[in-house]
């Protein structure tokens, strides 16, 4: 079977409007050029730059050759073409499509081919800028002047000397001039002066234009833009883009190898796209591409590991390439028609430009993204293969591209991507059409000369009340700005007007111009005086409240360790079914798919997912070390002869490896079990101790405000905003059940606290006397916390804080203050495994034993 690039292509619709407005525009510069011959370098710089901006796949290559073929001849004077590629794999692939399709055009060689007496109208170097540009031994090669041949400057001064134009084409333009962007700016600007500059790129991005403008002197005059509607249309780019999504179970997330799980739903996606091809009779082998991260100093190879990884999920390595700069490939753009070859894995650094037309998927394990990351990577899997074009527009698998992201939250890059390139419309804004500004200078013959208006003076200053609608209307009356105006895209628009009103606008007034002398000496400001009497608040005994209050107290940890972990692992095993465990290998994935550029187009399908057993094991040792005061290995032990003791019982075949993993498994699907376990054992060692009074005065505030249940009769001692708003409740209290509140400060010796399974002590911040509460002293705990939504109430330590209940006092009760001030209650759903609100908070609620 023949390739379809052995054929001269007919151009679409949308590629011959492209080309034959770059032939129109290159034609008015040149004849601007034979008119002003002493204004050539400012009639190139500033009407003689196009750019073509047209999306990945949609010809771009072709539409610029055969612009170059259409003006060969027809300009006022011969014309030799400099082409260069970003990178040096793009300049074979290139010269190959150029001879093809462009048989008009004769390529030549800067390496081999520098005599100027040879030259030819519509002669074509292709060649990238380091090869020409950049200060290292292949660009000093043809940049010195040798008895056999010139040099590249020396040959452009004789074509010029032999009245050649030089034109340059630059693709990828979005990529500027790279690393040397310096040398290479001296070498355009310098060298080559070019009397026309065409400009390629996929990225609608006018950050990086005007970049590209600021770093060479230059001003895009024409803009010739294709849509990506109009080249799906014509069949060469596919209809969407599939975004996939893996959602897992919430206790197996820290189970699973996301990049694994990734790469095992594209290879997956890869396999339905490869069958519907056979099923279809088209003789192709697609291809998944696999993007890594560029490798940290002293960190694994990422290209080592996703090889090793898509071996470990079933792809054979022989189907397995690689292209990186730091591992090119020799043969790297033969890899897109190799057959054998179904997965290429590649770094950021390679990823624009490539050709890969059987390409369907893509897996990113790379990190970070953005918005590039969409523009460039997308147009990789977005071409339509020659042998599939017949049945574009009726093969919902086969019309869209997949890609796969470890990550959902990185799927941004790609959603700014789609955005951009469904919001650009093919539209053609040339020099022949229209100028932004007319406005070349002061000179009216220099104006004159290129069909614009001459300024007129500017005027001393805005009309009063002048809005921006009216004094565009006077700028369009006094020629500044086009008659065009109107109609231009707001981005033309504000770049026209901001170019006017720099003409136009009076001097801008000074800044800040009531700014105080820095050098002034500077006056420290006073600071407020302390409180200068303190006096005391006795504690009010009549009120009910104990001599003191009961604290918890636990053994020396290493006394009592024996007893402990087998405790600990009775009751984990009691609460978590492991046995049930024994057998899990793989969890359940979701794999959600949607259309980035179709809307309401989705897909969802199960996905059947291998666990890390790397990763068990690694969190499973994390989460054994939560309390520093007992060994983790002695927890495993006592759990692993406590689970060999069931499995025995129930007559369960399990060897030591399969226990270590259920343990590991268990204790991450159910995190705090282990915790609670912990708890319920050290509650059999816990000591009650009450025997630190409470204190019995404070000192406060002389004008504190009065506290009618506060154990002190004041409002002292330290509260933040929510613990001073909820002990006014209590103090406010009308139900009768409040008969004292006292501050629980934390950390005091005399404060009642509760031991975590952490180890930890937890301090409630205050101890209540209730009316009606059957337990010691009728007491009740409260603990404030900030809010509900965000920050501290949801943090790890009150995850276990909130489970624990006092020995003596019983279960502690949480509350929040909602933001219009109602305090609401907070308690633990064990199936979320967080803290919610449970309604308004109720004094009534304490009287209840929890």
């Amino acid at each position: 079977m023949r390739n379809a690039t052995d054929f001269r292509l007919s151009l679409a619709p949308y590629q011959q409007k492209a080309v034959d407005a770059m032939d129109e525009t290159l034609r008015a510069v040149s004849a601007l050029h034979e008119r002003e011959p002493q204004r050539r370098e400012r009639v190139s710089r500033e009407l003689g730059v196009i750019l073509l901006q047209a999306p990945t796949g949609s010809g771009k290559t072709l539409m610029l050759g055969r612009a170059l073929e259409a003006v060969r001849g027809q300009l006022d004077a011969k014309t030799v073409w400099f082409w260069f590629a970003p990178y040096a794999g793009l300049v074979t692939q290139t010269r190959s499509a150029l001879t093809a399709q462009c048989g008009a055009l004769r390529l030549r060689d800067v390496y081999a081919d520098r005599e100027a007496s040879a030259a030819r109208d519509g002669d074509v170097f292709v060649q990238t800028w380091a090869s020409v540009a950049v200060v290292k031994k292949e660009s000093r090669k043809v940049r010195t002047d040798k008895e056999a041949s010139l040099s590249v400057d020396s040959m452009i001064a004789e074509l010029r000397e032999r009245d050649f134009r030089i034109g340059v084409v630059i693709d990828e333009a979005h990529l500027n001039f790279g690393s040397g962007a310096a040398a290479t700016a001296d070498f355009f600007l310098n060298v080559l002066s070019p009397d026309f500059t065409v400009l390629a790129t996929a990225t609608p991005n006018d950050a990086k234009l005007e970049k590209f403008e600021r770093d060479v002197g230059l001003k895009v005059a024409s803009r010739v833009t294709v849509s990506r509607d109009a080249v799906v249309k014509a069949g060469l780019n596919k209809i969407g883009l599939m975004v996939g999504v893996l959602r897992f179970k919430e206790e197996d997330r820290a189970l699973i190898d996301t990049e694994v799980a990734t790469l095992t739903a594209g290879w997956s996606q890869h396999s339905f796209i490869k069958d519907k091809l056979a099923e279809k009779g088209i003789s192709l082998t697609p291809l998944m591409l696999v993007q890594v991260e560029d490798q940290q100093e002293g960190k694994e190879d990422p290209v080592a590991r996703v090889k090793e990884r898509l071996i470990e999920i079933g792809v054979p390595e022989k189907a397995i390439a690689v292209h990186t700069s730091g591992e090119p490939d020799p043969a790297f753009h033969t890899l897109a028609y190799d057959p054998e070859i179904e997965v290429l894995v590649f770094k950021l650094a390679v990823a624009t430009g490539f050709d890969a037309p059987r390409a369907w998927t893509l897996v990113s394990v790379r990190p970070s993204r953005g918005r590039d990351f969409g523009l460039q990577i997308v147009g990789r899997i977005m071409r339509v293969h020659p042998l599939v074009r017949r049945l574009h527009g009726t093969e919902p698998l086969l019309d869209r591209g997949y890609v796969f992201m470890s990550d959902p939250e990185l799927q941004i890059g790609l959603d700014e991507a789609a955005a951009d390139l469904k919001a650009v419309r093919e539209g053609i804004a040339v020099l022949t059409d229209t100028l932004d500004v007319n406005v070349l200078g002061n000179d009216p013959r220099a104006a004159e000369s290129y069909g614009a208006t001459a300024l007129p003076p500017p005027p001393v200053e805005a009309a009063p009340g002048e809005t921006k609608a009216d004094r565009v209307e006077r700028q369009v009356s006094m020629g500044l700005l086009n008659p065009n105006y109107a109609i231009a895209s707001s981005v033309r628009q504000l770049s026209a007007f901001s170019a006017v009103e720099g003409f136009s606008a009076p001097a801008t007034p000074p800044l800040f111009p009531d700014l105080p002398d820095v050098l002034s000496p500077r006056v420290t400001p006073a600071q407020p005086a302390p409180h200068e009497h303190q006096v005391k608040y006795l504690l009010r005994t009549g009120l009910g409240i104990p001599a003191a209050l009961v604290r918890e107290e636990l053994p020396n940890l290493f006394d009592i360790e024996g007893d402990l972990c087998p405790q600990i692992a009775r009751e984990f095993c009691r609460m978590v079914p492991m046995t049930s465990m024994l057998l899990a290998v793989n969890s359940n994935a979701e794999l959600s798919m949607r259309d980035l550029f179709n809307a309401g187009q989705t897909d969802q399908r199960n996905l059947s997912v291998r666990m890390s057993a790397a990763r068990i094991a690694e969190q499973a040792q994390a989460q054994l070390m939560f309390n520093d005061g007992i060994d983790p290995r002695r927890i495993r032990e006592a759990i692993e002869a406590e689970l060999g003791r069931l499995c025995q019982r129930d007559g369960i075949g399990a060897n030591s490896r399969d226990i270590r993993r259920t343990i590991n498994l268990a204790i991450l699907r159910q995190p705090q079990a282990l915790k609670e376990a912990v708890r319920i054992a050290q509650g059999y060692h816990i000591r009650l101790e009450g025997n630190e009074p409470i204190p019995d005065q404070q000192f406060g505030a002389k004008d504190a405000a009065r506290a009618k249940k506060g154990a002190y009769g004041a409002f002292v001692g330290r509260f933040n905003k929510p613990e001073r708003a909820f002990a006014e409740m209590l103090d406010n209290d009308d139900t009768g059940r409040i008969k004292w509140w006292l501050r629980n400060p934390e950390n005091e010796r005399w404060a009642t606290r509760l031991i975590l399974p952490t180890g930890k002590r937890f301090f409630p911040d205050f101890v209540i006397g209730i009316n009606g509460r059957k337990i010691k002293d009728s007491i009740a705990l409260v603990e404030i916390k900030d809010d509900g939504d965000t920050g501290r109430l949801h943090s790890d330590s009150n995850a276990i804080k909130i489970r624990s209940e006092h020995s003596e006092y019983k279960k502690v009760f949480w509350s929040f203050r909602e933001a219009e001030g109602v305090f609401l209650k907070a308690a633990w759903n064990q199936s979320y495994n967080r803290i919610f609100s449970n309604g308004p908070f109720e004094i009534e609620d304490m009287v209840l034993i929890q």
